[in-house]
């Protein structure tokens, strides 16, 4: 066999026995396709009327246009008679007919070159069968008429409302108007560029919501979004008005093609956010969204000088829960915890550095007064960010009065020294050392179990047992959500009472660790079965028990 050398594209005839699978044939797809051709056609409006015969409905779509001049363009796949000017903004593919494929229709059209109407049966459609040209006397426009299974739970009307909703023309159904809207209704902002309208939306959630509207026809295209940090949420949707550019992809026409207008079109959302921000009274755009914010205005400010508070990291924190933001103080500075026992120690120290007077708690009081913001890496690089010292914790020291470093006791796990110092330090290796009363230290089995934390707590401490508690639990409880884990409640219940055992066995001694944990087990299970108004005397030891119920003091004895 001779290889030909030379080869044009060409579509194969069998192409035409397969085009009612080209559209899904569904009222959606034929509403938005007639109403389109309509539009072209420069109809001034469109009117829907059904007639219900049977189980089946005969649906009937109007338009005043300019009607069709040529009827074998109308059945011819990728053919089509719109006007240069037509072709030139919209490029129509000449198949968006099709879509009634398969179903039966009456065409009947008036134009400047004539009039015709012609019924397409359900075999015509894939060329088995002739279809008659008939002559017509109609006004000018087009009407299309076709068979359709009945829908009693209201899906037709559904239909030609979501085709009608966003269409640029009026549309009545059975002649009642139907309502039409703004796709960009409840934009925050709406800027057209190039015969393309913009509409910026702060705090809608996009999810599967059309984010493009084609002279009706809504599509879901993932178009920017730019959240500011712990701020606002920015997205876009598009409204054509006139881009010849952008063109959808055939032949369904659900989606857009990706191509340069596209690009750019993107690229036109980045910059109406940008701009739309811009007209706010402040923005908190990360430093490397606002550097591509510049590159179209030079003088675009810097994000507001604010940072929220330090606040505590709880180890049983799931989610981090960010304060209100607040302008920065003269004195501002960052403390960059690295987890929560070191950010409870911290806190703590905050405290202490106050004396028990209250006041801010991200305040650092004493000789160098600090006020303490919460580090947030988005803003690294504004010159005011990276201005702040940004502290960490470098080491801690424990000494008593006389200079000596204090030693553990034989468990290694508990220190009571007479000072304790937080030893920080910034990106410059500025130094700072910061008194306190206590620090916790982690160790790899405090999480599930407070006896093996590592705690330190000054011979003075105004702590008391309920306080310490409370640290222990903030700084080393995280619960498990293993599937074969008892709940959280019951998880939290057990390590608080382990870590009041702790902290009253640190505070009080051996005796009255024993005696804490005796009193909360007895309160968790055992007081709720003393009678209202009666007293447990209750004497337990090696040698035997007693157990009486007594009446209250002032009440008869039963």
């Amino acid at each position: 066999m001779t290889i030909q050398t030379k080869l044009r594209a060409r579509v194969s005839p069998q192409v035409i026995s397969k085009v009612t699978r080209i559209f899904n044939g569904t009222l959606d797809d034929i509403f938005n396709e007639l109403f389109q051709n309509a539009r072209r056609a420069g109809a001034t409006f469109v009117a829907v009327t059904t007639e219900h015969i049977g189980d089946a409905c005969i649906i009937t779509v109007t338009d005043d246009g300019a009607g069709i001049a040529n009827p074998a363009d109308l059945v011819s796949l990728g053919q089509s008679d719109w006007s240069d000017e037509c072709q030139t903004r919209e490029d129509p593919a000449g198949m968006g007919f099709f879509s009634l494929a398969g179903l039966d229709t009456v065409v009947s059209s008036t134009s400047a070159a004539g009039a015709f109407s012609l019924a397409i049966s359900g075999d015509a459609w894939t060329g088995e069968a002739d279809i008659d040209v008939l002559p017509w006397d109609g006004p000018p426009g087009t009407q299309i008429a076709f068979h359709f299974a009945a829908f009693p739970d209201g899906k037709l009307e559904r239909a030609v409302a979501a085709a009608a909703r966003f269409y640029p023309l009026p549309v009545s159904y059975n002649g009642e108007g139907l309502p039409s809207a703004d796709f960009l209704e409840g934009a925050h902002s709406v800027i057209e560029r190039d015969r393309v309208r913009i509409g910026v939306f702060r705090q809608r959630h996009v999810g599967q919501m059309p984010t493009v509207n084609f002279h009706g026809v809504t599509l879901i295209h993932v178009l920017p979004q730019i959240k500011e940090v712990h701020h606002a949420q920015w997205s876009a949707r598009v409204d054509i008005l006139d881009a010849p550019d952008l063109v959808l992809v055939l032949p369904a026409r659900k989606e857009i093609y990706r191509n340069a207008a596209l690009e750019r079109l993107v690229t036109q959302c980045r910059e109406a956010i940008f701009a739309t921000i811009r007209a706010e009274p402040f923005h908190r755009l990360s430093f490397e969204d606002w550097l591509e914010a510049k590159v179209n205005d030079e003088d675009y400010p810097e994000a507001s000088r604010e940072l929220p508070p330090l606040h505590t990291v709880h180890a049983r924190d799931t989610y981090r829960d960010i304060p209100k933001f607040e302008p920065l103080a003269a004195n501002a500075a960052i403390y960059d915890e690295a987890d929560s026992y070191d950010s409870v120690t911290f806190e703590r120290a905050l405290a202490f550095s106050r004396g028990g007077v209250d006041g801010e708690p991200h305040c650092l009081a004493g000789a160098q007064p600090l006020t303490f913001y919460t580090p947030l890496r988005q803003f690294a690089g504004y010159h005011w960010y990276d201005a702040l010292s940004c502290y960490i914790r470098t080491g801690e020291s424990f000494s008593q009065d006389d200079g000596f470093q204090t030693r553990s006791d034989d468990d290694g796990l508990t220190f009571r020294p007479d000072r304790i110092t937080l030893e920080l330090a910034d990106q410059h290796d500025r130094r700072l050392a910061v008194p306190s009363d206590f620090a916790i230290l982690e160790n790899d089995d405090a999480w599930s179990d407070p006896d093996y934390t590592r705690i330190a707590l000054t011979c003075t401490s105004s702590l008391d047992p309920g306080d310490l508690t409370e640290l222990i639990i903030d700084a080393a409880f995280s619960p498990s959500d293993d599937s074969d884990a008892d709940s959280y409640d019951t998880q939290e219940t057990r390590f608080r009472h382990d870590a009041a055992v702790r902290a009253h066995g640190i505070l009080e001694g051996e005796d009255a660790a024993t005696l804490a944990g005796i009193r909360m087990a007895f309160a968790d299970r055992v007081a709720w079965r003393i009678p209202k108004g009666r007293t447990l005397q209750l004497t337990w030891s090696g040698e035997g028990t007693d157990l009486k119920l007594l009446a209250t003091a002032g009440e008869a004895r039963p």
